[in-house]
């Protein structure tokens, strides 16, 4: 059985590229739907119990067994014959998957580098939310730059095993009421010639923080810097965003005062009590 592909070295370099690059601003999109949906659900069901949802355990029926079900009565050396040649194939499925399955090796290029240097201190500031809340760690996304530093694909599934991208979690500290700052590593990631096939270098793609909000004793949690991207951390500007105070979206394009999914530039007046502001701003640490 051949569990590997051919040699791809010699397939064009940026056709490969372009295979494995993603879409940061799809990914951002799935990751805005899916917060939509469990806000909706919580605001429906409320929130889970401790301890997540009840499982029911699953019992197999006691049924009675029927006569074209019954085993059919065979000899005790024609039995034991049957039960070797049970255990022959079921040894012979197990050996032919596990020399497909791709091996599982140490990820040497997921490693925090050990002296970060390109420090960015962001702040975060909340105004007129219209209950108590709380703010987690904030995480961080970075990807793999140029994916042509890992090896090539070889294993019989034709997925690249090694990691191209990972998160790590960063500190918020309250400064002031509404207030928050944390500080944001460029190169948190340690970049290496690790494969033999020229440095992995990591790039920040994504800054994450969510919160724990509430209306009307009802809990919801947006994620604040979903749409905080890198560029705009660099570019040292602030940067404000709205949300509704109770967590639910207005999907109506119609209606031009409808938040979209940074907030809206201009509002009506009586738009902007339902609404609370999250203001981002970023300054270089000098070393």
């Amino acid at each position: 059985m051949n569990c590997h592909d051919e040699n791809d070295d010699g397939i064009d370099p940026r056709v490969k590229l372009r295979a494995n690059a993603g879409d940061k601003l799809h990914d951002l999109q799935l990751r805005r739907e899916l917060d939509i949906i469990n806000i909706r659900t919580a605001n429906e069901l409320g929130p889970p119990p401790p301890g997540g949802l009840p499982v029911a355990p699953r019992r197999k029926p006691n049924l009675p067994a029927s006569a074209s079900t019954m085993p059919l009565p065979m000899k005790a050396g024609h039995q034991e014959n049957e039960t070797m040649d049970f255990k022959s194939m079921a040894v012979a499925a197990s050996m032919a998957l596990a020399a497909c399955a791709p091996v599982q090796e140490e990820k040497p290029s997921r490693k925090l580098n050990p002296d970060p240097k390109r420090a960015y201190t962001i702040t975060m500031t909340i105004a007129g939310a219209s209950g108590p809340y709380e703010i987690s760690k904030g995480s961080l996304q970075y990807n793999i730059a140029d994916q042509q530093c890992l090896p090539p694909v070889r294993n019989f599934a034709g997925v690249q095993t090694e990691p191209t991208h990972t998160s790590i979690s960063f500190p918020l500290t309250k400064v002031a009421d509404g207030s928050y700052v944390g500080t944001i590593y460029l190169d948190a990631m340690l970049e290496e010639n690790f494969y033999g096939r020229g440095i992995c270098r990591w790039e920040l793609a994504g800054i994450f923080v969510t919160a724990d909000m509430q209306f009307n004793s009802k809990h919801f949690y947006p994620s604040l810097a979903l749409w905080y991207t890198p560029e705009m951390l660099l570019s040292e500007q602030a940067k404000t965003f709205y949300f509704w105070k109770d967590g639910l979206g207005r999907p109506d394009p119609s209606d031009p005062a409808i938040l979209e999914a940074q907030g809206p530039k201009v509002f009506r007046a009586e738009i902007e009590a339902e609404v609370f502001s999250v203001t981002f701003s970023s300054r270089a640490v000098v070393q």
